[in-house]
């Protein structure tokens, strides 16, 4: 007979299952990328002064305003990872990443010379990625005993509700015996198993695709001003194994179990929904007589509208009553458990912060162009919402997330520069660097022991400590007449420390991360024709 959670439900707020939205899969749906044409990227994205380009439609809306012709481009490229894990998967995507065009209506006016339109799509995120992050030590650490700490704090997970129905949390006594139910009268509390290794793998796909729809205009060729309308759509799958070898005890038998024993976690999620958000952009020329250009953008917070949702399952050495069972050959044969009730989503609004841009340009003739960027995003200041019961998801405040952003998030400072040098006839060279300051606190980490409605959702305890970012580009491009081709490389360059679970319960045995590297080679190619 399997173990009644009619007693738990009860105690606990418990919620109908999904992914939990935490700092860091926020954070996930938020960092910062390069993605565009391939001159856009060539040039490192430094282009919010120097405009002229179709990609700049999201950094600078004011850069479509330098348009004097009109402009129709596409990109492709191709990516994979700097490193590649032993999974059953490709490494290498091709990605459809732009496709936009600019229309141009000259004025002439006493004042306004140009009013340009524009639409671009564009790719924000390429979610197209997998890792392996295996522990072989974890000191008698356990994802059981974190989710057992959750019930001791009077809280609880879909995760953890599984893991107490597969007999991998356990109510005891006083005395450290172990009892058939947490309903029994001499209940003490909830214990895990001691973990000796793990292994763990994701592979994950999608992305965020931005529609940019833009307004701008040239004003006696010293002042662009520009605004565009943007609307995200987001599309993130992922598949999670993880499994823990453990030491543990038959329920039946009172005996202990030799050190070949685990356990294994699978979690399929998927993130869908859209995000609107406005950004106004303004580029001068202070000098009259010079090239030099100055831009200044604001972004407002893009409002996201967000549906999550979950399927996980564990096997566990422990059958329906407790008891191990084993084979013919004397191996534990493992019990699948799955949740009991039809999984239900996770329906939300994400706010992200306000963004501001500076941004520098100048122009040395027909030979050389430099540009420079700066950006400031507080990400301590993400909030969350839900459903009010009237249709609204900004309804109900999460403010015990919200402070879990603060605490664990900060303020992103990024920085770009580029240049395009024109070689010989029509042939232009091009180079980047990026630079993106971390998003996470030095002791950020994902504690579940927390009020916030978001972890009645939790199917997974895993989080990643992401490092700063750089990238470098190099791109080369050819004009010719109308038509136009450019190709790009990016090489993006980062680092994370994993954690399969938190270690807050254990207070001074801590968790040692596994290093992970993020590194991602890319390369972008862009037909255009100006008209």
């Amino acid at each position: 007979m399997k173990r009644s959670i009619i007693l738990l439900a009860g105690m606990f707020c418990i919620g109908t299952a999904g992914y939990s939205q935490t700092p860091y899969a926020n954070e996930n749906l938020l960092s910062p990328d390069l993605i565009g044409t391939a001159r856009y990227v060539g040039m490192g994205g430094a282009l919010g002064a120097l405009g002229a380009d179709i990609s700049a439609i999201s950094s600078n809306p004011a850069a479509i305003g330098l348009f004097r012709k009109g402009d129709v481009s596409l990109t492709f490229g191709f990516l994979t990872q700097h490193e590649k894990p032993a999974l059953n998967t490709d490494m290498t995507h091709m990605s459809f990443d732009q496709i936009g065009f600019v229309f141009t209506t000259p004025v002439m006016g006493d004042a306004v010379k140009f009013v340009n339109f524009a639409f671009n799509y564009q790719k924000k995120a390429n979610f197209n990625s997998a890792f392996i992050a295996d522990k072989s030590r974890l000191n008698g650490l356990s994802q059981t005993q974190q989710m057992a700490d959750l019930y001791n704090n009077r809280l609880s997970s879909p995760l953890a509700d599984l893991m107490y129905e597969a007999y991998l949390i356990d109510p005891i006594d006083a005395n450290g015996n172990i009892l058939g139910d947490a309903d029994d009268p001499n209940f003490d509390r909830f214990v895990g198993y001691d973990g000796w290794s793990n292994q763990f793998s994701r592979i994950s796909e999608g992305g965020i695709y931005a529609f940019d729809f833009n307004l701008s205009t040239n004003i006696q060729d010293r002042v662009y001003l520009g605004l565009t309308l943007g609307i995200d759509r987001v599309n993130y799958n992922s598949y999670t194994t993880y499994s823990e070898q453990m030491r543990g005890m038959d329920n039946v038998t009172g005996s202990f179990v030799p050190l070949d024993m685990w356990y294994s976690q699978y979690d399929v999620h998927a993130i869908t929904g859209y995000g609107v958000n406005v950004k106004l952009g303004t580029i001068i020329r202070p000098i009259e007589n010079s090239a030099f250009r100055i831009g200044v953008t604001v972004e407002s917070p893009t409002n996201y509208n967000l549906e999550s949702a979950a399927s996980y399952s564990l096997d566990s050495p422990y059958n329906e009553s407790g008891a191990i069972e084993y084979d013919q050959t004397g191996n534990i044969s493992y019990y699948n458990y799955s949740p009991r009730e039809e999984l239900a989503s996770l329906y939300y609004a994400l706010l992200t912060p306000w963004k501001f841009r500076l941004s520098a340009g100048h122009t040395i003739g027909t030979i050389l162009a430099l540009g420079a960027e700066y950006e400031f995003a507080g990400y301590r200041h993400i909030r969350q919402s839900y459903d009010d019961g009237y249709g609204s998801l900004n309804g109900v405040r999460d403010y015990d997330m919200d402070r879990l952003h603060k605490d664990n998030l900060r303020g992103v400072h990024s920085f770009k520069a580029g240049f395009e040098l024109n070689l010989y006839k029509g042939l232009s060279l091009r180079g980047g660097y990026n630079f993106y300051s971390s998003a996470f606190e030095d002791n950020a980490h994902l504690d579940q022991v927390n009020p916030s409605p978001a972890f009645n959702y939790a199917t997974t305890t895993d989080y990643m400590n992401k490092s700063r970012t750089n990238i470098y580009t190099l791109g080369l491009g050819y004009r010719y007449r109308h038509f136009y081709i450019d190709a790009a490389y990016k090489f993006r360059q980062q680092s994370g420390k994993f954690y399969a679970f938190d270690d807050t319960y254990a207070g001074g045995n801590q968790l040692s991360p596994v290093d992970v590297n993020l590194g991602v080679h890319q390369a972008f190619f862009t037909l255009g024709y100006k008209f």
